[in-house]
């Protein structure tokens, strides 16, 4: 499972990685609900997303294992305390992961995909 988090992590930035660089420097960053663009911004805010899924999900890991540290007493406890905040983990990558790849997708195409 921290594998898989780690994966979910980088999945984003790497998406951006290969998509930002081909965009205008300036890109539609929000629509409204007809699908029209509101604001425009810099190509470099989408890494803003991606950036936040590899911290947020190296902190998880890390904060899995000093969990299961301080439940060294028990290794079945410890297991099951790693496994249940790397679990909270992935949920939240793949939440990021989403809204990530759908801010990336809106840009390059220049409209608002519905939802």
């Amino acid at each position: 499972m921290g594998i898989a988090l780690l994966v979910l992590a980088v999945i984003p930035l790497i998406v951006a990685a290969i998509f930002v660089p081909q965009m205008a420097d300036e890109i539609p960053m929000k629509f409204n609900a007809a699908g029209e663009v509101t604001r425009w911004g810099a190509r470099t805010e989408l890494f803003i997303i991606p950036v936040l899924c590899v911290l947020l999900s190296a902190a998880t890991y890390l904060t899995a294992f000093r969990t299961a540290r301080m439940n060294e007493e028990s290794k079945v406890v410890a297991a099951m305390s790693f496994k249940r905040v790397v679990r909270n983990g992935i949920v939240t990558a793949v939440f990021l992961d989403v809204v990530s790849i759908y801010f990336i997708i809106s840009a390059y195409m220049g409209v608002g995909l519905p939802i």
